[in-house]
């Protein structure tokens, strides 16, 4: 990236650069990372105690969420540059959240964590199936990271007219209502409202607010839920976000953003 005289503003397309090239040398490492627990999970060097297999799965997860920061890293820089292209095709949302849920179980399990649904057999909508998979797991982690040891964690879906409604509940403190916009601004991950939190890069919810408005929806956040799920088993006093998106494709082109 070019150097910038002081005071000059950094453009889109140079910091779409720049995080391009920081998620590039991040990610050149981290591949044979993955590669070699894969290898060795196979059992193809030999075979694992069990206390081998669960460090190495654990490793696995790790090794997972870096790959997904760093999917964010290039996807915000893209979004905010316009450069993001969304292809839409038909894809089943509801198979595709059952999907993402079975896949961050291990990681719900070693908090204690219940994790529930409320989903149809099948709805379908025009959306960029990786795009909205990115969406849907930050969500998720952002779920995964705020609710408490040994509580519930809840998605459900609801059809509305002509958009679905998709809500992630989670038991934990929830925030200070004047703090929620910070949610979808980057690189501020609400610290003030959750005092408690671990630092991050904040890019997850920003993301999947630009990937939903990119599908001509948007995000939705409410600390403490404005109102319970339709099928309650539990009381969800934290917080509610939910990713909104129009069942026949909205506002968005079959192509370039």
């Amino acid at each position: 990236m070019a150097n910038k005289e002081p005071g000059e503003q950094v453009s889109a397309a140079d910091q779409a650069a720049f995080l391009h090239s920081v998620a590039h040398e991040l990610s050149t490492p981290l591949t044979p990372i993955v590669g070699y627990v894969k290898i060795l999970l196979s059992r193809k060097l030999g075979p694992l105690t069990e206390q081998q297999a669960r460090v190495l799965e654990s490793v696995g997860h790790s090794a997972d969420h870096l790959s997904q920061i760093i999917d964010n890293l290039v996807d915000f820089a893209d979004l905010e540059a316009g450069r993001s292209e969304i292809h839409l095709r038909p894809v089943d949302l509801a198979v595709l959240v059952d999907r993402c849920l079975e896949e961050v179980r291990p990681q719900a399990r070693a908090k204690r964590l219940t994790v529930e649904k409320i989903l149809p057999q099948t709805l379908a909508v025009d959306a960029d199936e990786i795009k909205i998979r990115q969406a849907i797991q930050n969500l998720l982690d952002n779920a995964l990271k705020f609710s408490p040891h040994g509580g519930v964690l809840l998605a459900e879906m609801v059809r509305k007219a002509d958009r679905v409604e998709l809500s992630f509940y989670d038991q934990g403190a929830g925030m200070d209502a004047g703090a929620l916009e910070l949610l979808s601004r980057p690189f501020l991950h609400a610290a003030t409202a959750y005092p408690a939190r671990k630092p991050g890069a904040g890019l997850g919810l920003p993301v999947a607010r630009s990937i939903a408005e990119a599908h001509g929806g948007g995000l939705v956040a409410e600390s403490p839920p404005g109102s319970q799920p339709l099928a309650p088993t539990h009381l969800f006093a934290g917080t509610r976000v939910a990713l909104v998106l129009p069942i026949h494709g909205g506002n968005a082109d079959d192509g370039r953003r």
